[in-house]
């Protein structure tokens, strides 16, 4: 009997929802004889949803610009001025010959070189 019950469960057709795009083509289908107007039907519907998702894009690229190069989506310094390692520089020119220096910086602050929010939307 135990076996028996557990062959009936493996054997029962598992039942998944469809993804979305399968009721919106059912729907379409049920609602029109035609399949020249429920594809219509269809791709006004998927018109809609790629205008959203590309609105949706647009204002991310709006609100995170690095993301549109290679390399730079968490370069968190990415479009603003950069801190430099140094104070000054100088260079003398005398009778033995050239000399040239660096003043370096004690300290440079960390907040640019951090990794970056992965989107800048929700920032004030």
């Amino acid at each position: 009997m135990k076996y028996s019950i557990i062959a009936v469960l493996l054997f029962l057709p598992v039942t998944a929802k469809a993804n979305e795009n399968n009721d919106v083509i059912q729907w379409c289908i049920q609602n029109t004889n035609d399949y020249n107007k429920a594809s219509a039907c269809y791709h006004d519907w998927k018109q809609d949803q790629i205008e959203a998702e590309r609105a949706e894009l647009r204002d991310f690229l709006k609100h995170n610009p690095r993301y549109r190069f290679p390399g730079q989506s968490l370069n968190r310094c990415w479009g603003k001025p950069r801190e430099m390692p140094f104070e000054s520089s100088w260079i003398t020119v005398g009778p033995d010959g050239m000399s040239a220096g660096v003043n370096y910086k004690d300290t440079i602050p960390a907040g640019c070189y951090e990794n970056a929010p992965w989107d800048n939307r929700d920032e004030d």
